[in-house]
């Protein structure tokens, strides 16, 4: 029964993972794609309004998504002079409290990004051409939640014994 769960949420992980690389590249394209549009539209004088603020709220969401997959490959940015200074155990200790907490401001920040999601749904204001301020704020708390998750999956032992 746990090797069938472990199995589910190893091919679970790498579809996610595969979810977010695509974004990233599909956002990084679209993004690029948008400035140099917006290049010449600027060079001819005219374009669109909702560019620019579309062209910002990509870039947030660039950002996040760029920072969900550090974190899911471990390279966030991280302090741990520490733990490489520290004896095995106690370095492998710190480095599981680390990511606990991790998760545990990840989780916080994604229930805050909620309630602000659901404050600006109710507020009912929108950014441009119609969007609804809510909509671009969507990506903040399922980033911060899959961040904790992230986190949290650095705890479990990896299939060949190690740490995540």
């Amino acid at each position: 029964m746990i090797d069938g769960l472990g199995d589910f949420a190893r091919k679970l992980s790498r579809v996610v993972a595969q979810i977010e690389n695509a974004l990233l590249a599909g956002l990084g394209l679209g993004l690029l794609i948008a400035a140099a549009a917006q290049l010449l539209f600027r060079m001819w004088g005219a374009g669109p309004v909702w560019l620019d603020p579309l062209m910002r709220s990509a870039t947030l969401w660039l950002a996040l998504i760029g920072a969900l997959v550090a974190t899911r490959e471990g390279r966030q940015l991280h302090i741990d002079v520490l733990a490489q200074r520290l004896p095995q155990r106690l370095g492998q200790l710190a480095r599981v409290l680390v990511a606990a907490f991790t998760a545990a401001v990840c989780a916080l920040l994604a229930q805050a990004s909620w309630t602000l999601l659901l404050l600006e749904r109710e507020g009912g204001g929108t950014a441009f051409a119609g969007v609804p301020n809510w909509w671009l704020l969507a990506i903040l708390p399922l980033v911060f939640a899959l961040m904790a998750l992230h986190a949290l999956g650095r705890l479990a032992p990896a299939p060949d014994g190690q740490p995540g």
